[in-house]
């Protein structure tokens, strides 16, 4: 492995003093994108606050990359590899229910997953790094991605060419993580979070009257039956030591209380950690929905939106080594924590490290781990003084990362 000696560069602890620096702004930062949310693919004004920091910095930038997305490039003074960092920029569907002062002023939309952090972190890096380009060996590439929430714009990203001109060696991003306590990275070598993919299902039948339920064909009771043999997919056609999570999300079908509807429908998303798995649960999804609903004479629609599916979250061991190196060395080695299993929640960034190595952290900002407020919750508040660990690590990644990792 090929790591710069730290003392010939900007040492840790002054990059720890300059993240620390600039922590006010970043929090000025984040609170605004945080006031302001977009949805994915809808992030207009987020993209304008981001290309603008980036060109008050003299980092090149280039705009509309996905649609909505953010790329700036900063050359290094010295020859070196190509490091990319990626911030999601989107929101979700969510009415916050926080009473904090910079909530939500867009009904419906919630900066619910921290990618308001996420957002704030890498432009305060990027000011750091402009300030210390002299330092830098490479390049260092941006990447403010929009639509991570369900839409894959990691993916339209990747297709729109933001891995080539120049080509990256190594990629990086962060997700701020409740379950871990503020201080700590959550480092896991292979597989870090499941693939992800989403299914719409429509079963129709025969409408008819509750008092004579032999005259139609009840499409409520084929969906309550398919959705229970869904669930021996789990439990008796894949490896116990294996893992595959089925979920049935929404389910919606008929008006009223006499009446057995046409049809029923009701949609789900299959989470596993292996692509041999991922493959081998879709076609058994197929089967059983197809062979339950034949055998109760239902027709059958079935939708899967593989195409936008998130394959799994693989991290490259020897750049993962190096990032946890380096952060060991920021702050000390008991701010490394090595996850023992993966999360079977899913991430748009695998789509990055399928074309390139690099490494996925979780970065704690739970105040109360032992009862954490979730991800995705309406009143979920990461702990905003995490972001002097994540602006640090950043930096310090570009600035000690001298040669392609082998």
């Amino acid at each position: 492995m090929n790591i710069t000696n730290f003392s010939n560069s900007l040492k840790s602890a002054e990059i720890v003093e300059q993240a620390c620096g600039l922590y006010e702004e970043a929090v000025r930062l984040r609170r605004m994108i945080h006031e302001n949310p977009e949805l994915g693919f809808e992030e207009y004004k987020t993209a304008e606050i981001i290309a603008n920091y980036l060109k008050e910095l003299g980092i090149e930038v280039t705009t509309e990359v996905a649609k909505t997305g953010v790329i700036g490039i900063l050359h290094g003074e010295k020859e070196g590899p190509v490091l990319a960092f990626r911030a999601d920029i989107d929101a979700l569907p969510i009415q916050e229910k926080t009473d904090v002062n910079y909530k939500s002023k867009m009904p419906g939309v919630m900066h619910a997953c921290g990618h308001d952090m996420h957002t704030a972190m890498l432009l305060a890096a990027a000011k750091v790094l402009s300030q210390n380009k002299h330092y830098l060996s490479g390049t260092i590439k941006f990447i403010f991605q929009p639509a991570e929430e369900m839409k894959g714009g990691g993916k339209m990203m990747i297709e729109e060419g933001v891995l080539s001109n120049p080509n990256v060696d190594h990629v990086f991003a962060f997700h701020v993580w409740p379950e871990l306590p503020t201080g700590i990275y959550g480092f896991r070598n292979g597989e870090i979070m499941a693939s992800m993919d989403s299914f719409d299902v429509v079963l129709k039948g025969k409408q008819g009257h509750g008092a004579a339920p032999h005259q139609g064909v009840d499409a409520i009771v084929g969906a309550a039956q398919v959705i229970t043999a869904l669930q021996t997919i789990v439990s008796r056609e894949i490896d116990p030591v294996d893992s595959v999570v089925i979920t049935i999300g929404t389910i919606e079908a008929g008006d009223g209380y006499n009446i057995i509807p046409e049809k029923a429908s009701f949609k789900g998303t299959v989470r596993t950690l292996n692509a041999n798995t991922r493959t081998e649960a879709r076609q058994s999804i197929k089967r059983i929905i197809q062979g339950v609903a034949s055998a109760l004479k239902l027709e059958v629609d079935i939708k899967f939106n593989f195409s936008v599916g998130y394959p799994v979250t693989i991290n490259d061991p020897k750049f993962n080594e190096h990032a946890a190196a380096i952060a060991s060395d920021l702050f000390g080695e008991n701010s490394v924590q090595w996850l023992n299993k993966p999360s079977m929640a899913s991430e748009d960034f695998a789509f990055y490290l399928e074309k390139v190595p690099g490494t996925f952290v979780f970065l704690g900002v739970g105040e109360n781990t032992e009862e954490p407020i979730k991800l995705h919750s309406d009143v979920f508040l990461p702990d905003e003084k995490a972001m002097i660990q994540g602006i640090s690590l950043i930096v310090a990644l570009a600035i000690n990362t001298t040669q392609k990792i082998q």
